[in-house]
């Protein structure tokens, strides 16, 4: 697939209702467990939390020292952390404001072919494969007492270390790619840690969704403007790209120091470990997880020609970086078209209409590039924007519905792992082909339209539990629990 440039366990017990809504029963299945009962089975709130975890966006069903453990941080702090947090972790890597300039300065000056062009991304941002270790380390060993404020500060503070490194050292290969590495691993640490913020405040305070819309609002705007701030940047000194990116991860460091204000009162929490592996267990146990990521691995490995079209734009149809740019910032902005357009459709058709529909448009958009010019560029960035947004949101639907009850976080954040890893490792394998095996640009868009095509096959093959149902609908099953057993059956949607 060609793609942009972009314990619950089911236990029984006996127990007592405190609340209820449609469908939904919560109780009290034993002191400091909170168990949710409804369509889908019973399911445990919070791994031997004593407190409620607030179950609508609002106010804390408690105060908010009962909802999490207290960390002396303020709804607004929150706000705070989690916006600029969300924004600069996301803008200042090196794959995304420095992806243009960064690329053209390898390809310029170093004379890097398509190949180890996309060798050097890859390896760079493979920090980014691996982000749950970085949230079961931060959740597990508190550093100086914190599991938030001294990670964030060293994160931000060594990513924008790293980025100056990048401006001052030689410009050969290995200088470049040990900054460049860094930079992304120390970024994964502070992103980890935006994300573990977001779900403190949703527990603590009740804003869950108030709060991740700040960053999906946030990463929407960066996706969008990217392309036009990098293509322009890519005109001028490469000081300058490091010189923003630097400064942008002082000011988190800066706000970090000044608003998050943790109390260093947290412990080692072994709990978190012993909780991952019992995750990591379930998770190699489902065969619907292994399904659907044999499923992803297919699309996802198809040969893709994301380089390869950056030295077709450069060197043959004399693109300028801002006008590669604007392609960018076209494929972005219909990208969010596609996502917005898809929130409606999934509650009208099952997932497996959907799936088929976004992967054939896929394929079928990827064959405009045969034609690809200056002149119908733009139009066929936006059709391809469009087609990948739908193909990437019914395919995260997949992962999300597979994803087995009891390891919902680590289950899909490995398979998010997987799919990134997967995807670098697509544009190795077109690269080469073009360098080392002499293949024509329209020979890799064929075969990448072809083997995306090819994965629709094997969709009848995916489980019809999690495939023929609509967005909304829930899974069959009893809609209430009294004691006795509750295992459930199937994955959560």
């Amino acid at each position: 697939m060609h793609t942009s440039p972009s314990r619950m366990s089911a236990r029984a017990g006996s127990a007592r209702t405190v609340a209820a809504r449609p469908g939904k029963r919560l109780v009290w299945s034993r002191p400091g467990r909170l168990t949710c009962r409804h369509a889908y089975g019973e399911a445990h709130v919070g791994a031997e939390l004593p407190y409620d975890v607030p179950m609508n966006d609002g106010k804390a069903t408690q105060s908010p020292e009962a909802t999490v453990p207290d960390s002396g941080l303020t709804i607004r702090q929150y706000y705070v952390m989690v916006g600029i947090g969300a924004f600069v972790t996301t803008i200042a890597q090196p794959a995304v404001i420095g992806r243009l300039p960064f690329s053209l300065l390898l390809k310029t000056q170093l004379h890097f072919n398509a190949e180890t062009l996309a060798l050097f991304m890859f390896i760079a941002t493979f920090a980014w494969n691996v982000k749950p270790i970085a949230g079961i380390l931060s959740d597990s060993f508190p550093l100086l007492g914190t599991r938030r404020r001294h990670y964030m500060l060293f994160g931000a503070g060594l990513a924008a270390l790293c980025w100056f490194l990048m401006g001052v050292v030689p410009k050969a290969y290995w200088p470049l790619l040990f900054a460049a590495f860094g930079a992304n691993a120390f970024m994964v640490i502070s992103s980890t840690v935006m994300g573990g913020l977001m779900v403190e405040a949703g527990r603590k305070y009740g804003i869950s969704g108030r709060i991740t819309s700040i960053r999906q609002t946030l990463q929407s705007a960066v996706s969008v403007s990217n392309g036009l701030l990098g293509g322009y940047l890519a005109t001028m000194a490469f000081g300058w790209i490091v010189g923003i990116a630097t400064g942008l991860l002082i000011v988190l460091t800066i706000a970090t120091f000044f608003v998050l204000t943790e109390r260093p009162a947290a412990t080692r929490d072994p709990e978190v470990l012993r909780n991952a592996g019992r995750q990591l267990l379930t998770f190699i146990k489902s065969k619907s997880l292994w399904a659907a990521g044999g499923f992803l691995a297919l699309v996802y490995i198809s040969p893709g020609f994301t380089t390869p079209l950056l030295y077709l734009q450069t060197d043959k149809l004399g693109f300028t970086p801002p006008y590669i740019g604007l392609m960018e910032t076209i494929e972005g902005g219909a990208g969010l078209v596609g996502a917005a357009l898809y929130g409606v459709a999934c509650r009208r058709f099952n997932l497996r209409q959907l799936l088929t529909a976004s992967i054939a448009v896929n394929a079928l958009g990827t064959l405009l590039y045969l034609t690809y010019g200056r002149d119908g560029a733009p139009f066929i960035h936006a059709l391809s924007g469009f087609a990948v947004a739908c193909s990437e949101l019914s395919l995260m639907d997949l992962a999300v519905r597979a994803t087995p009850r009891g390891c919902e976080s680590l289950g899909f954040s490995v398979m998010m792992s997987a799919r990134n890893l997967a995807l670098g490792g697509s544009d190795v394998i077109g690269s080469e082909l073009v360098d080392s095996y002499g293949w024509a640009f329209h020979q890799l868009v064929w075969l990448n339209a072809g083997t995306t095509a090819l994965v629709l096959v094997f969709i009848p093959f995916l489980p019809r539990l999690i495939m023929n149902r609509k967005d909304g609908e829930v899974l069959p099953g009893p809609t209430t629990t009294t004691t006795g057993s509750a295992r459930a059956a199937a994955p959560v949607a």
